[in-house]
């Protein structure tokens, strides 16, 4: 009789959780990050006065960039340094490239998984791949209007 054993993958519920699961990854794995700005669609009330509807807009690329992915990552200090660029951002749109033999990846080659996370944003693609936070490190999901 053959037995298998299913261990679940972890659950990111904070950016935390995140930089902890590099001390599973190899050495050199970078944190590809994606700055997310929410351009609101509008909707006219009673008065027909234009409101920003809370759940409901297009979502745009501010900035790209990968970071070292060590247990010291702290969202404290990439949210800093984003603001730097632009502070009109919501959501911070992520995934891990792991090294090689202890090495990060070219930058050719983060410089394209980079791109297409951008891409992927821009097209309203499936961004179940992604893990997605707000500024204080908190998950959210994010999904394109015809899947909702």
């Amino acid at each position: 009789m053959t037995v298998e054993t299913f261990t679940p993958e972890p659950r990111i519920t904070t950016f935390d959780d995140l930089a902890k699961m590099s001390e599973m990854d190899s050495p050199g794995t970078k944190l590809l990050v994606v700055l997310i700005n929410v351009q609101r669609l509008q909707e006219k009330t009673a008065s027909g006065e234009h409101a920003a509807m809370d759940d409901q807009g297009t979502l745009m690329p501010l900035m790209v960039r990968d970071f070292p992915l060590t247990p010291q990552t702290r969202l404290k200090d990439i949210v800093e340094e984003a603001d730097q660029v632009s502070t009109n951002w919501e959501f911070l749109m992520t995934a891990v490239l792991p090294g090689r033999n202890g090495e990060p990846a070219p930058e050719d080659e983060t410089e394209q998984h980079l791109t297409r996370m951008a891409q992927t944003l821009t097209t309203g693609e499936n961004l179940d791949q992604f893990a997605i936070f707000t500024r204080d490190g908190e998950p959210v999901q994010l999904q394109a209007m015809s899947e909702q």
